[in-house]
């Protein structure tokens, strides 16, 4: 009889696809929707990929993109108009076409300008990219020699704890940013008490992530949800909880359209 049950990725998602008016798809987009490149602003959602989220956004009831990236950039990014947008691991969001900071995180902005700034001055001449956020300050080291690598992240490290920043280092980024309960679980929090969905699921594929696997879980414990699904995005630099608290393992973003063609085959 075992020969003839479902596929497990199916089983996972009939939830969703049985009831995709009461059911949410969370989901990050480096490394998850969108291959990761070598500068953020190389990188792009494949065609096949935006086109299932179109289609999703118009039957289920939430499509979201959470993103480390500045809201604006996530939403150029995925390009639909029909996906909400959370930016900078859940400081902001798009409201009615406009970007909204969370008011906790403004004491901060000019620390992290500061952090920025420096980094621009002391990296960038090493190679390492320095990008624009406003409200985190991202230390891109990818392209550089591994102990040019190690130098970025001691550096915003030491600087980020002199400047009182919360410091996190993902594939091959290191982060500064305000040290207020903002993250991509806040950002799932405030979507499931927003539009009370009966399912959620969040794919991701770094450090950043597991904070909306653990929200999820703690949604769930709460009886906010009645089910999640975490689907974790492998890969050789991903970090090894990713694959650990998932329920679901897939191999790259080729995995992640897998699961979007699943939800999408009504």
């Amino acid at each position: 009889m075992g020969a003839d049950r479902p596929p497990r990725k199916e089983r996972l998602l009939h939830g969703w696809r049985e009831d995709p008016g009461s059911s949410a798809i969370l989901t990050d987009i480096d490394g998850t929707l969108a291959p990761i490149a070598p500068t953020p602003d190389a990188a792009r959602v494949p065609g096949e990929t935006r086109e299932l989220l179109e289609r999703l956004s118009r039957r289920y009831l939430l499509v979201a993109g959470i993103s480390g990236r500045k809201t604006e950039e996530a939403r150029e990014l995925i390009g639909l108009d029909g996906v909400v947008y959370f930016g900078n691991h859940g400081f902001e969001k798009l409201v009615d076409g406009r970007v909204e900071i969370i008011p906790e995180a403004r004491p901060y902005l000019e620390r992290v300008q500061e952090l920025e700034e420096m980094a621009r001055r002391e990296l960038g001449p090493l190679g390492a990219f320095v990008e624009e956020k406003v409200i985190t300050a991202s230390v891109h080291y990818r392209n550089v020699p591994r102990e040019v690598g190690e130098r970025c992240v001691d550096f915003v490290r030491r600087e980020g704890e002199r400047l009182g920043l919360r410091v996190t280092v993902g594939r091959g980024v290191v982060e500064a940013r305000p040290p207020v309960r903002a993250d991509k679980g806040t950002a799932v929090r405030a979507l499931v008490e927003e539009y009370r969905p009966r399912r959620a699921l969040f794919m991701g594929d770094d450090t950043t992530d597991l904070d909306a696997f653990r929200e999820l879980e703690r949604l769930r414990e709460e009886g906010l949800l009645e089910e999640m699904l975490r689907v974790g995005v492998a890969s050789e630099e991903g970090p090894p909880g990713i694959v650990a608290e998932a329920d679901l393992v897939v191999e790259g973003v080729e995995g992640v359209a897998d699961v979007l063609r699943e939800l999408a085959s009504f």
